[in-house]
């Protein structure tokens, strides 16, 4: 990779599924194990509430348990989505060019015609979804790069090896 010409360079525009699918990666953990931690708590506490007994304290454990439960499932596929896609429409997210050119020590964003530039040492996470990659910065900036924006797999590579570690 060279200063001058970026080794890779995209431009996309993200529709509503592969802002979702770099959502989720941000937000219910980058790892799938991650994702299922709070639900497992839940169903400890309920069974801790049968263990007990269901005639005396044991079902306050079990209501507690499936409160925490179903407000989780109610947040996770519910509440979230919604508030996103309500968000996306309202700011018109879909709608502006965004983009990232890669070069030999740091990269480059395009967003809004403005450019930001980064170093690679600044990636925190690294996460790949079905629809999109998602790079978390130290400072808490999350990118979101769909996969289609990939002209050939050997780009796609050379995205992925870059921020791996």
């Amino acid at each position: 990779m060279s200063d001058t010409q970026p080794a890779l360079s995209l431009r996309y525009f993200l529709n509503l599924e592969e802002s979702q699918d770099g959502f989720a990666l941000a937000t219910f953990g980058k790892k799938q194990l991650t994702r299922f931690v709070t639900p497992v708590i839940s169903l400890g506490i309920i069974a801790w509430g049968f263990y007990l007994g269901f005639d005396g304290a044991g079902r306050y454990y079990v209501g507690l348990g499936a409160f925490f439960l179903i407000m989780q499932i109610l947040m996770r596929y519910w509440f979230l989505p919604m508030m996103f896609k309500r968000q996306f429409v309202k700011y018109q997210f879909g709608k502006s060019e965004q983009g990232i050119d890669l070069y030999q020590d740091h990269a480059e964003l395009h967003a809004n015609g403005r450019k930001n530039t980064f170093n690679y040492a600044d990636v925190a996470n690294f996460a790949s979804g079905k629809l999109t990659y998602m790079l978390e910065m130290k400072n808490r900036t999350v990118v979101i790069v769909p996969k289609r924006a990939f002209a050939n797999p050997a780009d796609q590579t050379v995205f992925e090896n870059t921020f791996k570690k």
